[in-house]
């Protein structure tokens, strides 16, 4: 099976309420309503925004967390790509996500055929980006420790170069200069990138312990 993450640009009200903002945002769809995960400084002036769209019936704030539950489902946002994936026998793997303005889909692909025609017909509705794209022997709901890191899209695309290119094997497989030369990045960027992402996985795999 195929597993890609596709980040989509003007990607409805939800994406549009993360623009500007630090927030990354997780949804869970429940047919009558959304349960959403909000992390960043700036949820109140998001979930104000989600309020005013669908209306925000519960909230629970800790630290820099929020859990909500919206007074309605805003499955219209989503619908168009749901239409896309059934037309090429693709699975949606929830939760949806938002950050930077953008929509981030992880898609479930029985063939790599499949996982173009999505990403083709995407295209079409949206200035899409893919993010991530990996073979997998069953979805990835993310590991223990990985799945509260939080990652920025750029932090997950470097973290999973290195991983891909050897750079954690002993001899390593690649170094900071050949994964910057990759991403088109100055070495002491691409080396900061990496060193935020490794801290926020060893924070967050520390923290489930």
């Amino acid at each position: 099976m195929q597993q890609a993450t596709f980040r989509l640009a003007g990607g409805g009200a939800y994406a549009a309420a993360t623009a500007d903002t630090d927030v990354r945002m997780a949804l869970w769809c429940n047919d009558h309503c959304d349960l959403l995960q909000l992390r960043g400084a700036d949820a109140d002036s998001v979930l104000a925004e989600v309020d005013e769209r669908v209306g925000v019936r519960e909230r629970v704030a800790e630290g820099d967390t929020t859990l909500a539950v919206t007074a309605a489902c805003l499955r219209a946002e989503s619908a168009g790509i749901e239409d896309v994936l059934a037309a090429h026998g693709c699975l949606l793997v929830p939760p949806l996500a938002y950050a930077d303005g953008e929509k981030q889909v992880r898609v479930l692909a029985l063939s790599p055929s499949a996982l173009t025609g999505v990403y083709h017909d995407l295209r079409e509705r949206y200035d899409v980006t893919v993010a991530d794209k990996r073979e997998v022997s069953a979805p990835d709901p993310g590991a223990p420790g990985v799945a509260g890191a939080d990652l920025t899209a750029r932090q997950a695309a470097v973290l999973r170069a290195a991983v891909d290119g050897g750079y954690y094997e002993f001899p390593r497989g690649t170094t900071t200069t050949e994964l910057a030369q990759q991403f088109g990045l100055a070495r002491s960027t691409l080396e900061e990138h990496l060193r935020r992402a490794e801290g926020k996985v060893a924070a967050a795999f520390a923290a489930d312990r």
